[in-house]
């Protein structure tokens, strides 16, 4: 059996960095990037669409979204919420991909790991 050419963990961290889910597809897991890119997609669909929720109804004209926050920090509730969940969970999913990537291409997981 041939050996693989090995893969370069940074450039597989930097490609995640870049777009989620392109340095799992460069380290040869296509269905773990396309999965992980899907995700992130939907998370930055729900944190803009809470955005576009808090602005539309919540802000006076002239006001923008970070000096209403400040004033009426209080009054954001669910829709606040939403959002520092959203950020939260997209956070770590943007690094939990970013160091996924990296081990993935760097060989840091044995193949049993993977589940092949």
């Amino acid at each position: 059996m041939a050996a693989k050419p090995a893969k370069k963990g940074w450039l597989a961290a930097l490609l995640s960095l870049l777009v989620p889910g392109l340095g799992q597809a460069y380290a040869g897991s296509y269905d773990r990037g396309f999965i992980i890119l899907a995700v992130a997609a939907f998370f930055n669909f729900f944190i803009l669409q809470t955005l576009t929720v808090m602005e539309a109804h919540l802000l006076a004209e002239g006001e923008n979204l970070l000096s209403w926050a400040r004033e009426n920090l209080v009054r954001l509730g669910v829709n606040g919420l939403r959002l520092f969940a959203g950020g939260v969970l997209a956070g770590a999913l943007y690094v939990w991909v970013i160091v996924d990537a990296y081990r993935l291409a760097s060989g840091s997981r044995s193949e049993q790991q993977l589940g092949r």
